[in-house]
C-alpha cells in the first residue's frame, strides 16, 4: 500500500498549527505550548509538506492563516474536539458516569422512595439515563433473567414463587419495609375509626391480590386474617392497587394493601391502621445475580445513601 502523506501525522502536530493560528504567530504559540519557538516552525514546516500546501502566510505580522489553511484547521479543531468528546465519553462510560439503566419498578416502589432514589442517583450520575418499565412483580423476575431491565424494585415475597434454586440467581437488597393497612369505602361503618382490628371485618366483603399471581401477599393477608379471626368474603381479586382501590371505591368490598397506598390520594376511599399486628412487607432491589456491570454497581451502591 502507498504510504499517504499524513500516515506519520500525530495529534501533537495539528495541535501546534491550531496554537499558532490562535496566538498569531510561532513566538507566543511556542510560550503557551512550553516549547521552543525554533521546533515548533520546523514541525509546522514538516505539516506543511506532508500535507502540500502552506497554513501560514509568514510575510505579514501578525501571521495569517492562508485560505487552505483556514479550511484546514477548522477541521482539525473539530477533529480535536471530537477526540477529546470521545475519550471523556468512554472514559465515563468505562467508570459507569454514562449510559443507560433499565429499572423495573411496581406500584409500591413508585409510592415510596422511588423519587428519593432517582434524585440521589441523578445527582452523582447526570449523565446516566433512567429508563423506567412499569412491571408487575413476576414479569420483572423475568426480565432480570433475560437481561431486559437491569435492576428491579418490588416485595421480597415475590421471589417466594420461585424454587430455592431459582432464588440463589438473585440478589437482593433491602430498600424498605411497610405493614399493611385497611381500606375502605369512605361511607364504611368503621370509616370513622383509626384503627381497625380485623375481626370486625369478618364476613365482609373483600377485593384482594389473586393467590396465582401475588401468592407471597396473598399469603401473608390470609395468615393475618386467620390470627385475627377474620374470615373474609373474597368476591373479587384484582393484581394492580389502582384497580382494587377503585372497586373499593365503588363499595364492592373493603381490602389489604401495603402501607405505601397511603401516597394514593383516591376519592371515596380511606386508609386505616390494623389494631392486630401487621406483618412487615419488604420491597427490595433486585438484579440477577449473573448480570452485572460498573453502571449497575454505581446505581446499587446509591441505594444505601438514600
Amino acid at each position: 500500500m502507498k504510504p499517504t502523506p499524513w500516515q506519520d501525522m500525530e495529534f501533537r502536530h495539528l495541535d501546534y498549527a491550531i496554537a499558532v493560528k490562535r496566538h498569531q504567530g510561532f513566538m507566543q504559540a511556542a510560550i503557551a505550548l512550553g516549547i521552543d519557538q525554533g521546533f515548533l516552525s520546523k514541525q509546522i514546516q514538516r505539516l506543511e509538506t506532508r500535507l502540500g500546501f502552506t497554513l501560514f502566510d509568514r510575510t505579514h505580522r501578525p501571521l495569517r492563516v492562508t485560505e487552505a489553511g483556514k479550511s484546514f484547521l477548522i477541521k482539525a479543531e473539530q477533529i480535536i474536539e471530537q477526540t477529546e468528546k470521545a475519550v471523556e465519553r468512554s472514559q465515563d462510560i468505562q467508570a459507569g458516569k454514562q449510559g443507560r439503566l433499565e429499572v423495573g419498578i411496581n406500584t409500591s416502589i413508585a409510592n415510596s422512595r422511588l423519587s428519593d432514589i432517582i434524585q440521589a442517583f441523578h445527582q452523582q450520575f447526570p449523565k446516566v439515563n433512567l429508563v423506567l418499565h412499569e412491571l408487575a412483580s413476576y414479569h420483572q423476575i423475568e426480565q432480570l433473567r433475560n437481561r431486559q431491565i437491569d435492576v428491579g424494585f418490588f416485595h421480597k415475597h415475590t421471589l417466594h414463587n420461585l424454587t430455592d434454586e431459582e432464588r440463589t440467581m438473585f440478589a437482593t437488597i433491602p430498600i424498605l419495609h411497610e405493614p399493611l393497612v385497611v381500606v375502605l369505602p369512605q361511607h364504611h361503618r368503621l370509616a370513622k375509626q383509626a384503627k381497625i382490628s380485623l375481626a370486625q371485618l369478618s364476613g365482609d366483603r373483600f377485593v384482594l391480590p389473586p393467590h396465582t399471581q401475588m401468592y407471597g401477599l396473598r399469603d401473608q393477608i390470609d395468615q393475618l386474617c386467620l390470627k385475627a379471626n377474620c374470615k373474609p368474603n373474597v368476591v373479587q381479586e384484582a393484581a394492580w392497587i389502582t384497580t382494587v382501590l377503585s372497586l373499593v371505591a365503588g363499595g364492592l368490598g373493603v381490602s389489604l394493601l401495603p402501607a405505601n397506598v397511603n401516597y394514593l390520594q383516591r376519592a371515596g376511599v380511606v386508609y386505616r391502621d390494623i389494631q392486630e399486628t401487621s406483618p412487615l412487607l419488604e420491597i427490595v432491589a433486585v438484579r440477577y445475580i449473573n448480570h452485572t456491570s460498573i453502571l449497575l454497581e454505581n446505581f446499587l451502591n446509591t441505594l444505601t445513601d438514600c
